[in-house]
């Protein structure tokens, strides 16, 4: 609901359900894909809501999935939370250093770039000016 309507994040925030989330995402207890959906719902409020930056355990979490082979659609659930929160008014480039989260970028954008992926390209490369950083080189064919 928080990733595909916009709408209702006023009415999550003023409920509390950012607390409950942030709960979630550290509980030991929950599963690895119940803490992966309170993370990527807790990027997609904070992408729409400049008072609500992602913490760091919200970015790892999604960070890692990029490690991951395509399951149950969580890598692409992932990269779009990760696009959306680096390009929004609310990402700090410091805190994507910190993570790990620009070299991440980086390594997709090449990923999808050597897979002819172009749209993915281009969102990768609008993340990282966002966050401050210079695009990726594309190789050219000779």
């Amino acid at each position: 609901m928080i990733e595909v309507a916009s709408g209702t994040h006023e009415g999550v925030v003023e409920a509390g359900g950012v607390a409950v989330l942030s709960s979630l995402a550290q509980e030991a207890g929950a599963s690895d894909d119940c803490k992966l959906a309170a993370a990527i719902a807790l990027v997609y409020l904070a992408s729409t809501r400049p008072d609500l930056p992602a913490d760091d355990t919200c970015l790892s979490l999604l960070l890692s999935r990029l490690d991951h082979p395509e399951e149950n659609g969580w890598r692409r659930t992932s990269i779009n939370a990760l696009l959306a929160l680096a390009t929004s008014s609310s990402a700090c480039a410091e805190q994507w250093h910190r993570v790990g989260g620009v070299a991440a970028l980086r390594a997709l954008a090449r990923e999808t770039a050597e897979g002819g992926v172009e749209r993915q390209v281009e969102r990768c490369d609008e993340a990282l000016v966002s966050l401050g950083v210079r695009r990726v080189r594309r190789r050219t064919a000779a």
